[in-house]
């Protein structure tokens, strides 16, 4: 068995489609959640999907964005609007992802702060490739109380079923008609907490760097925010939130030229597709201007990302909040942003300053 890595556009998308002669693999998560939705195919992944997508589809989340996020979105920026400076990753961006996010899936109860922690503490256990024990502890912890807050959430939903995602995931589309266990959704619940927490958040972060980079930018966004979703596109390609996707092969496939045998593995490299100059001109450049071409960030095929469109919706109303709100905003001189990770990748850091 080998492995193999895929960065050019074209390559990417059509393994990315090829149906049944790939299968759904992350040996990382894997190892570290054990049975989850990255790693099953065929009807039992059909079905825990139908579960997920029924609170995550477009139609469902036009109802309930406005009225859920708006809110969210304007107190958490007026809470900083008298500071004049904030990271706005960390000090809102994160903050309102989380809230938002775990509110749809059924983890209204947990405060802010503990849901930050756990989706950064997951995802450096996930990435904890020194074996560093401090890491480890921090994730085992992440990984104990969400597990214990989880358990008890679908122990009352299984009682007074509501219409958030972890009810749907207990009850709908089960393949015998009864409930699925907590040992068939933890490992689920566990992706989701890091891949659903961090995303919007992180995307939003890239986003707001290009746009804050460039005053001309800027400047264009804040006369008309009509311009956001634009931004929020191109900054999905410009700093993809996961780097990249693995699949397993399940019938030899011809990509580019070469066969990749049954039962090696790829590395779907998203960031690099999202960048590839054949495809894309000047593609190391945030511009919100250029034509507007789908991206790789959130996957391919049956296991494309259930979440896109609330995370899009999310940074959308974050941001007109915040460039209604927040007067003159701009990078922090004083401070530069950090841009971290390769797996699960964004700007980690993004000091920003206003006009009080």
């Amino acid at each position: 068995m080998q492995s193999w890595m895929v960065t050019g556009w074209e390559d990417c998308e059509t393994i990315g489609a090829a149906g049944d002669s790939v299968d759904g693999f992350s040996e990382g998560a894997i190892r570290y959640f054990g049975h989850n939705i990255l790693n099953i195919d065929g009807a039992p992944h059909k079905q825990l999907r139908a579960s997920i997508d029924a609170s995550l589809k477009p139609k469902t989340v036009r109802q309930y964005i406005e009225r859920l996020a708006r809110p969210i979105a304007k107190e958490y920026v007026s809470r900083i609007r008298e500071r004049g400076s904030v990271d706005a990753t960390t000090g809102l961006l994160e903050l309102v992802s989380v809230r938002v996010v775990a509110n749809v899936l059924g983890l209204a109860e947990q405060p802010d702060e503990t849901l930050q922690r756990w989706f950064i503490d997951l995802n450096a256990g996930l990435n904890n490739f020194m074996q560093d024990p401090d890491v480890l502890v921090r994730a085992e912890t992440a990984k104990a109380e969400s597990a214990d807050f989880s358990r008890e959430r679908l122990a009352e939903l299984l009682k007074t079923p509501d219409e958030t995602t972890f009810a749907h995931m207990l009850l709908s589309n089960t393949p015998d008609g009864q409930p699925r266990s907590f040992e068939d959704l933890i490992g689920t619940i566990w992706v989701m907490i890091l891949g659903g927490f961090q995303e919007p958040g992180h995307a939003a972060a890239a986003s707001l760097l290009g746009v804050l980079e460039d005053r001309e930018q800027y400047a264009a966004v804040r006369g008309d925010l009509s311009l956001i979703p634009a931004a929020i596109h191109e900054g999905l390609r410009w700093i993809a939130p996961f780097g990249f996707a693995q699949r397993r092969i399940v019938k030899d496939l011809e990509v580019g030229g070469v066969v990749i045998p049954a039962g090696d593995e790829v590395q779907l490299i998203l960031a690099s597709a999202n960048r590839d100059e054949t495809r894309y001109e000047n593609p190391d450049k945030f511009d919100l201007f250029r034509p507007r071409l789908p991206v790789a960030s959130f996957g391919y095929g049956s296991h494309f990302c259930a979440g896109h469109f609330l995370s899009r919706e999310l940074e959308k109303v974050t941001f007109e909040e915040m460039f209604t709100q927040l007067p003159n905003l701009r990078l922090d001189p004083q401070s530069a942003p950090v841009i971290t990770g390769f797996g699960v990748r964004g700007v980690k850091h993004l000091p920003v300053v206003w006009d009080d």
